[in-house]
């Protein structure tokens, strides 16, 4: 009797034995699919926030230097480097290294010698890194695709050998997928803004932006700026003659050859009309800006404009007023300019006044 119940209570005591280390495995388990998900919500919550901080600064010129900035920061690498395609070659847009000469795959991709881009992690004994004074060991490049076109590229690379694993390789996917959308977002975000700007015929700045921006443009002028007033001669004629398509072949023309014709630093904009106007930096004497437009002038007045089965030559008249005062007045300045445009046009047209 004593042995039939000290062998029940033995097989009772291996019965629970084994389904308490059956629940503790369960458990381990639970834990760890526990801590794998909270890694996943945590990498997630940083992909979230990570998107919002760079959707917020989208239409700043350095929204890349922000990504280059963000991929040391979250990654912990040593170096960054931010390409973006451009006229289908990947342009170097942000980076942290002295040179990028190592990055191979990007070269052969420009050279044409390779079509596709695929996500690859090198860890290397060697230096990866063609310069002594740079160690690289550790590099991941990871191509930024929206659906499946090519937007740019980020390589991240550390000095330390096999500091950069399989697990950097999700985060970086994962993130990568956000900047695409990111990246997008700010192409079509400029391309509105610029949009804005443009007179959508000339593809010269409207009125609106330039007088909007002349005021900030003139507190650091130089020396001194200069305002021009362009008008097209007989302008009205030419749409009575040839059609509407036709002058606004005149206005495209004319307007080409100024824009090609300027400097950086100037700004030229649609005044209204066939009426053109230039803002030009640092200037101090009539006689320099006189001479530019005498040339432009030239340059419009030997440039037929064609159009189906006419053909014919234009030519412009233009003011010009200088402004070297500390008061810096544009409105006065381009009245002057505005009243010499005039001037220009009761003596003949075809002529430039200061």
């Amino acid at each position: 009797m004593l042995t039939s119940l000290s062998d029940e209570y033995n097989q009772l005591k291996n019965e629970y034995e084994a389904y308490q280390k059956m629940a503790e495995g369960i458990i381990q388990k639970q834990s760890i699919k526990i801590i794998e998900l909270d890694k996943k919500l945590d990498m997630l919550s940083l992909i979230v926030e990570i998107s919002q901080y760079i959707n917020k600064r989208i239409g700043r010129g350095e929204i890349v230097s922000i990504i280059n900035d963000i991929m040391i920061g979250i990654l912990g690498v040593t170096y960054s480097s931010v390409y973006l395609l451009e006229n289908r070659k990947l342009q170097l847009k942000s980076t942290n290294l002295p040179n990028t000469k190592h990055h191979y795959s990007i070269n052969d991709y420009n050279k044409g010698n390779i079509s596709n881009l695929n996500a690859s992690i090198v860890n290397c004994i060697d230096n990866i890194y063609i310069y002594d004074n740079i160690q690289i060991h550790s590099s991941i490049l990871m191509p930024i695709y929206l659906k499946d076109n090519l937007l740019g590229v980020i390589v991240v690379e550390h000095h330390i050998y096999n500091y950069l694993n399989n697990e950097h390789m999700k985060l970086l996917t994962a993130l990568t997928n956000q900047i695409a959308i990111c990246i997008e977002n700010n192409k079509l975000y400029n391309k509105i803004k610029q949009n804005s700007q443009k007179d959508f015929l000339t593809g010269l700045f409207n009125r609106n932006y330039f007088f909007s921006v002349i005021r900030e443009k003139v507190k650091d002028c130089g020396k001194g700026f200069a305002i021009v007033m362009i008008d097209i001669d007989d302008f009205k004629s030419f749409n009575d003659r040839f059609g509407h398509q036709y002058g606004d072949r005149v206005l495209r023309k004319v307007s080409d050859i100024i824009k090609d014709s300027i400097r950086d630093e100037d700004m030229v904009a649609r005044y209204g009309g066939e009426e053109i106007i230039i803002y030009m930096y640092n200037i101090t004497d009539s006689m320099s800006v006189y001479e530019r437009m005498i040339n432009i002038g030239e340059l419009i007045k030997k440039k037929a404009v064609e159009y189906n089965e006419v053909s014919s030559y234009v030519t412009v008249s233009m003011g010009i007023a200088v402004c070297t005062n500390k008061n810096k007045d544009v409105e006065d300045t381009i009245r002057r300019a505005d009243m010499n445009l005039y001037r220009a046009k009761n003596s003949g047209k075809n002529k430039v006044v200061y």
